[in-house]
């Protein structure tokens, strides 16, 4: 067999997943990264790697990669991305400050690309259940639909067949944009693809199989067996096949047929894989690392390096339900380790007193690559409802009534395991911080060992790494996690989205009104300047929001703001739009019947705001008031029947420009202002029974929520997905796609309590 593959480089320099990993050649890696970007990196002598270039375009996490070859105009190829802001970067790597196209179509997270050989095509798979194939320079020349669920593989076997993979668990295969073939076989979603040859394409599938397709006759020639939990990934070129998964190993594959070497990591998901030119197999994974590892003694990384690759694997924590739910109470003891192994690089588990540690075999002789977190819970399996988990917790509700079963896995993220219990018996989710922790002091938490994890669940897989942080425990381990020696019955809880519209009715008229005259004063006289009779009329809206009850607004009034709101200049007009907000929530029906040239309120207040245009380049800051002002204005619209039906039939260029604007708004008030519009605009839509519409809002709420750190706004948007879901079943199987990670996340670790209990009781509804 040779010499196993050993560690060649490390690339570190992502501060969160490395989802995608392609290479150019021997000498150019690309690494894409929850992060947020890309990056470049080239041979620095022997087997190391220097990062090269950083690839920022994107306004979420970066999801894949692909590299297209050299051409005459682009000499060392094009590199592509694709992310959850449903667009696709093509970057020339000789030049790297800005993409030089942007493939813009898909309508969610671009979360598979592949290049074709000429340079010129790449084809891109998205959450949005297609595939799409592309000319670089930016035309989209087919779009493949047909999935039922998300596209997360795609492959251009040649120049007119192009092979997809799906959430639906097939594999179909099209020849110049029309289905030719479907494959079937595997038992849960398929994750990605690669090429064996001309005529055979391998797929990996979250059921942990690899499977070998003839692509011509229909049928599976072989299921290569080896990993022990999901594969995310598979990836060949000039006779290598290699495949990564949740196991934490990179395996390859001899001839397609039979597994050859293991590469063991210490990271709990290999989420990317590629091979080089050279034969290198490369890896990028949940710990923000990407690895190349190598079987050329001399591409072999420095001693230390690979010493501390081997600290790193000796010390991490595995889980036994990944090492394929084996007996671990009928171990060997260490008396294994004095017999060869019946492989190379074969792993096992041995039971050291009350440890169980895994070993590799390695250069002839046995070296320990982790140890086994769960290890021992996993002897004392206990049954619940036909299923064996590590523990099965007693819970006390009520006086004189038996015990609630709480099942509990070692790896389970505590706060989805106590989530379901809540959402079993109908308890209230005010409960779930509580019963997490019991959780965790009575399970003893998960040992995540040295190499540290993201602190959330993955979005992809289900499982999660997340641990709550221990805290001083205020009473008995044994006690009843919702009262210790007392009981009671929580009250049964149900999610309620909301139903009504946000409608902002405070502000300090008077004030308002004295700014506005003062830049009327500062026009001059002119066409553009107020008369005194118009100021006379913008007087009598002096109490707005004050909270007494508001004033009639005549419609010289709104004839008055609504010429300074068009006419004055930028960064004097937000006077005027901010008093069409207040009136639009005091005297909405007086305030929708007014027109300016046949335009009606909606139209010249988003034109006034420059709602249009302005999220489309740089923003100053009369930009960022002027749209702040507008959006409110819009939001407060929705005070009254027309003006709801107003803004609805404007929704589709809304959405269009407003969609993005918050990567480019700085302003933290027009942030929650936007989040607002998109809440309104979410109630409008159960309103109106539309389904269709109602999905295009979920997708832009979901990428809002993605970007924004902002409390308030997260707190609106978790709500856009809760009112969507309860109402519409594609928006609920929708949404458990786009918000499952933010959603969990912000649960957990939300800056204010209501976003920590929005995020819960939306999740819980999701998930059940």
């Amino acid at each position: 067999m040779g010499m196993a593959y050993r560690l060649s480089a490390e690339l570190a320099a992502h501060t969160d997943d490395v989802r995608g990993i392609a290479a150019q050649g021997s000498d150019m890696v690309v690494t894409v990264s929850r992060d947020g970007t890309g990056r470049i990196w080239r041979r620095a002598g022997g087997g190391g790697f220097a990062e090269d270039s950083v690839l920022a375009g994107h306004t979420g996490f970066v999801s894949s990669v692909a590299v297209l070859p050299a051409t005459d105009e682009h000499p060392e190829g094009l590199v592509a991305t694709g992310g959850m802001d449903a667009t696709i970067c093509v970057w020339d790597p000789r030049r790297t400050g800005e993409p030089v196209a942007r493939l813009r179509g898909h309508q969610q997270n671009v979360c598979a690309l592949a290049a074709g050989s000429d340079g010129r095509t790449l084809v891109s798979g998205s959450w949005d259940k297609t595939a799409r194939v592309w000319d670089v320079g930016g035309q989209c020349t087919h779009t493949l639909a047909g999935h039922a669920q998300a596209v997360w593989g795609v492959l251009l076997l040649d120049a007119r067949t192009v092979v997809t993979a799906s959430a639906d668990r097939l594999v179909r295969c099209w020849q110049d944009g029309r289905l030719t073939q479907t494959l079937e076989g595997h038992t849960d979603c398929v994750r990605a693809l690669a090429a064996v040859d001309a005529s055979r394409v391998a797929s990996a599938a979250n059921d942990g199989t690899v499977r070998v397709w003839d692509v011509g006759a229909g049928t599976c020639t072989r299921v290569l067996r080896g990993h022990t939990s999901l594969v995310y990934a598979v990836a060949g070129s000039g006779g290598v096949l290699a495949s990564g998964g949740e196991d934490r190993t990179v395996r390859v594959w001899r001839d397609a047929r039979e597994e050859a070497h293991t590469i063991v990591v210490p990271a709990t998901s290999v989420w990317s894989v590629c091979v080089l030119a050279n034969g290198d197999v490369a890896c990028g994974t949940s710990d923000g690392r990407a690895r190349v590892f190598t079987r050329d003694a001399a591409r072999l990384a420095p001693e230390p390096q690979r010493a501390l690759l081997a600290q790193q694997n000796a010390s991490f924590a595995m889980s036994a339900q990944a090492m394929g739910h084996v007996d671990l109470a009928g171990l060997p003891g260490p008396e294994r380790l004095a017999e060869r192994a019946d492989r190379d690089e074969q792993v096992v588990m041995v039971r050291e007193g009350a440890r169980v540690l895994a070993y590799q075999w390695t250069d002839g002789a046995w070296a320990r690559v982790g140890e086994v977190s769960d290890a021992a819970a996993s002897t004392q399996k206990r049954e619940f409802e036909g299923k064996m988990y590590d523990y099965v917790f007693d819970v006390d509700i009520r006086e004189g009534a038996p015990p609630l079963k709480l099942p509990f896995d070692a790896t389970d993220n505590p706060y989805a395991a106590a989530q379901r219990f809540l959402e079993r018996h109908a308890l209230s989710l005010e409960h779930l911080d509580t019963v997490a922790d019991f959780i965790v002091k009575n399970s003893g938490g998960v040992a995540l060992g040295a190499a540290q994890q993201p602190a959330a669940g993955d979005p992809f897989t289900g499982g999660s790494r997340y641990v709550p942080a221990q805290q001083p425990a205020q009473q008995p381990s044994s006690a009843d996690p919702f009262t210790g020696a007392s009981r009671y019955t929580p009250a049964a809880a149900a999610y309620s989205p909301p139903a009504e519209y946000v409608v902002g009715r405070q502000g300090n008229g008077r004030a308002i009104v004295a700014k506005l005259v003062e830049f009327n004063a500062l026009l001059g006289p002119g066409a553009a300047a107020l008369s005194s009779d118009d100021i006379g009329h913008v007087r009598e809206l002096e109490t707005l929001g004050s909270g007494s009850p508001p004033p009639a607004v005549s419609a010289a009034a709104c004839a008055a703001l609504l010429r300074a709101a068009l006419g004055w200049p930028a960064d004097r007009r937000f006077p005027a739009l901010d008093l069409l907000r207040l009136a639009l929530a005091a005297s909405p029906s007086h305030v929708l019947a007014a027109r300016v040239d046949g335009r009606d309120l909606v139209a010249c207040v988003a034109e006034a705001a420059g709602l249009y245009t302005v999220f489309a380049q740089p923003m100053t800051r009369a930009d960022e008031i002027n749209a702040m002002m507008g959006v409110r204005a819009l939001a407060n619209a929705f005070a009254d029947a027309a003006g709801v039906d107003m803004v609805w039939a404007a929704r589709k260029p809304l959405l269009d420009a407003l969609d993005g604007s918050w990567a480019v708004a700085i302003n933290k008030s027009l942030v929650v202002a936007l989040s607002n519009l998109y809440l309104n605009l979410a109630i409008a839509a159960t309103a109106k029974n539309d389904d269709d519409q109602a999905l295009g809002i979920l997708s832009a709420a979901s990428r809002f929520l993605d970007h924004t750190d902002n409390a308030d706004a997260q707190l609106r948007l978790v709500n856009v997905f809760g009112v969507l879901a309860a109402k519409f079943q594609l928006c609920r199987d929708s949404a458990r796609v786009l918000g499952d990670e933010t959603i969990v996340i912000l649960g957990i670790q939300g800056q204010t309590e209501a976003v920590k209990k929005a995020a819960k009781e939306v999740g819980a509804f999701l998930s059940a």
